[in-house]
């Protein structure tokens, strides 16, 4: 991880006094849970014990674990207790969990396979079917899709899901299934939120609270013929939800967002960039037909594909405003 921006110790008083204003923000923001179960998060920044102990207990799991199994899972018969408590850890470690099918799952097999997940309460953007389910494909150009990246042949740069969406709608888990793959290219890369959080923390927790400031990323409405599709939304792009969980909200692409314009908003952008370009954290994977990808909304993107065949990659993708649970959870 050796190209991080290194933080000095001691900063100007007017770069200190602004990391003392965004901490009081923060603690005062309405996106952020009642002060006691903040307080008992490990993502709180005033929770110093709960997160080290946290830290320990992530990168230990994190060794003893390999980010690439494959679980076999079935839409219709439910996975016995030993197979739960592995995919708990795998989720614990990583926050995602890859997973195969013997045969190709139907849109409503998709969504049974996810509720073995907790996955139940569906987020129906414009682009999906009535199932809530959306085919991402390359489409036609008239189509009206075709003015967003997912339904293209190009890249997809880091983001997390629906960062764009209001705290009502906020989106707290995605699975992806391959029904085809492209011929060449298409793979996915994902990167785990809470690693970032961590190597972010722990280079400057100034520039971590900065992160965590409510109007530290906003986000222009949707405008289409005049018409706004979708409102402005503002927000942090690391903030601690109801049950003391991490969230972020984070998109690559400039023209997306607009970020706080100070010194201390710019260094933590600046290092955040870092830790995308330079992770050992990021796990790369080609999924086949019949594979599939789960997880708790982390940060994520996709290699251009090309090539006579690219209109025949298909992938089901779901989001959810639920996180992954299991029975016990």
């Amino acid at each position: 991880m050796g190209g991080f921006l290194r933080c000095e110790s001691g900063v100007e008083s007017g770069f200190a006094q602004r990391v003392s204003e965004i901490t009081d923000l923060v603690a005062n923001s309405s996106a952020n849970p009642p002060a006691s179960r903040a307080a008992e998060s490990p993502f709180w920044l005033g929770n110093e014990s709960g997160y080290q102990a946290w830290k320990r207990q992530k990168l230990s799991l994190r060794e003893s674990l390999d980010p690439a199994r494959t679980f076999h899972l079935d839409p219709n018969h439910a996975a016995d207790a030993v197979q739960i408590s592995e995919m708990r850890r795998q989720i614990d470690g990583f926050n995602f969990i890859l997973f195969g099918t013997d045969s190709e799952l139907t849109r409503p097999g998709f969504l049974r396979l996810n509720r073995a997940f907790g996955l139940n309460r569906l987020d129906l953007n414009p682009g999906a079917g009535g199932d809530a389910v959306t085919l991402l494909q390359v489409v036609e150009a008239d189509d009206p899709r075709a003015r967003y990246i997912p339904y293209t042949a190009r890249a997809l740069n880091w983001h997390t899901d629906g960062y764009y969406n209001p705290p009502e709608r906020r989106i707290r888990a995605f699975s992806l299934y391959c029904v085809r793959p492209a011929g060449s290219g298409g793979e996915n890369f994902l990167l785990d939120h809470e690693m970032v959080y961590l190597l972010l923390r722990d280079t400057s927790p100034d520039l971590m609270a900065a992160l965590m400031a409510p109007e530290m990323m906003r986000i222009p409405a949707n405008r289409s013929e005049g018409q706004i599709l979708r409102a402005e939304q503002s927000g942090p792009v690391f903030a601690i939800d109801y049950d003391g969980r991490l969230q972020m909200r984070y998109s690559s692409r400039p023209r997306n967002v607009i970020w706080r314009d100070d010194e201390i908003s710019r260094r933590a952008l600046e290092l955040l960039r870092e830790i995308l370009d330079d992770s050992d954290a990021i796990t790369e994977l080609a999924l086949g037909g019949g594979q599939g990808v789960t997880c708790n909304n982390i940060l994520h993107g996709r290699h251009a594909f090309s090539g006579h065949d690219r209109a025949a990659r298909l992938f089901y993708r779901a989001r959810y405003h639920d996180a992954i649970t299991f029975g016990g959870d």
